[in-house]
């Protein structure tokens, strides 16, 4: 009998992630309150009668799950959310009453840290913040640092860097709509957990503005929130005494927006109107650099006809850290990057890249 997996919400990501997980072989029930999203991620699978899609409520200002969606999760083998990171913790706390693994794509650090107490004091199995960043780079991390280690050297410094990016920028930001706006003026605006000397900080976003040379040409990097995740206090483990993430981005974009947010007055709603207004979506590519000492990795990824590059670098690892974790005993507990089996993360995400450009 195929496991079961609940995917929660089906917009960009949790479709992307639902196909990942039916060409890894599971069967699937996905949840959205909005009736049509339910419908394109339905079109997009391949076994279609394999799956069900349901109408789903989580309420966060009553705080609860209606019965129909509680009882489709307490069957299940695994549960993945990928709604606003507001709603995690409501829907992580269901997970935890019948001990249902649960997957997130986090971003939001103290969410995040509430979940991992849950779990713990619930001996629940919860890996959050998977996705791109947090998520992929922050695993790409940990495989450096290992290989340093390997080699008898120690990781002294790292360096993740992502950029979610237009092919050809065609307005004055230099950007396009590759996912939620409001989370993106949240990141930009939220302070910023830093790793220097051994010593945690924060850092205003948008700050420690660098120029990069990339595989791309030139991009400028700066300090947005979330990115990290927990990988602060894994590398503290390491013994690692500098760690920090940054947004890769085409250089003149930092000056603009921080005079959106800081001088112009505008509200956030404002401000989001403006992006929306002026960055429409387009075809689009991600770039990751995460250097630990002098290891440097570099990857570009291009969007196709059915996936952004987006919704490929951000669902396909999630979908291969959750078939990575379901496929060992081994993985319980709250998890981490570290924890990971980075040959079969790796086997499983080129998979899905590979598949993806065949179909």
């Amino acid at each position: 009998m195929k496991k079961k997996i609940v995917v929660v919400g089906s917009g960009n990501m949790g479709r992307s992630i639902a196909w990942a997980l039916e060409a890894l072989g599971y069967d699937l029930i996905v949840l959205d309150q909005n009736q049509q999203s339910l419908l394109s991620c339905k079109n997009l699978l391949q076994n279609k009668n394999n799956h069900r899609f349901s109408r789903f409520d989580c309420d966060t200002h009553y705080g609860h799950i209606n019965t129909a969606a509680f009882n489709i999760i307490k069957g299940s083998t695994a549960v993945i959310s990928s709604l606003p990171y507001h709603k995690n913790l409501l829907l992580a706390q269901q997970c935890a009453i019948y001990n249902i693994p649960y997957f997130d794509l986090g971003g939001h650090i103290n969410t995040s840290k509430q979940i991992h107490e849950l779990a713990t004091a619930k001996k629940g199995t919860v890996f959050t913040d998977l996705g791109l960043a947090p998520g992929w780079a922050n695993i790409i991390a940990e495989e450096l640092c290992d290989e340093l280690e390997s080699q008898g050297q120690k990781p002294k410094e790292v360096q993740i860097m992502v950029g979610g990016l237009p092919i050809n920028p065609t307005n004055t930001l230099q950007y396009a709509c590759t996912w939620s706006f409001d989370g993106l003026v949240n990141e930009y605006k939220d302070d910023c957990i830093v790793l220097k000397d051994n010593l945690i900080s924060v850092a205003s976003g948008m700050s420690g503005l660098e120029s990069i040379d990339s595989s791309i040409g030139p991009l400028e990097a700066f300090y947005t929130s979330g990115g990290v995740a927990h990988s602060i206090s894994s590398m503290l483990k390491r013994g690692v005494p500098t760690c920090c993430y940054k947004t890769l981005r085409y250089p003149g974009h930092n000056k603009i927006v921080k005079f959106l947010i800081h001088e112009s007055g505008l509200t956030d709603e404002e401000i989001i109107k403006v992006f929306k207004h002026t960055c429409p979506a387009q075809e689009d590519l991600v770039i990751i650099k995460v250097l630990v000492n002098d290891l440097l990795f570099e990857q570009v990824i291009h969007s196709d006809v059915k996936f952004s590059a987006m919704q490929k670098a951000t669902g396909f690892p999630v979908a291969s850290a959750v078939h990575t974790v379901l496929l060992s005993d081994r993985y319980t507990g709250v998890l981490e990057y570290g924890n990971l089996d980075h040959a079969d993360f790796n086997k499983h995400l080129k998979f899905l890249l590979k598949s993806a450009i065949s179909e």
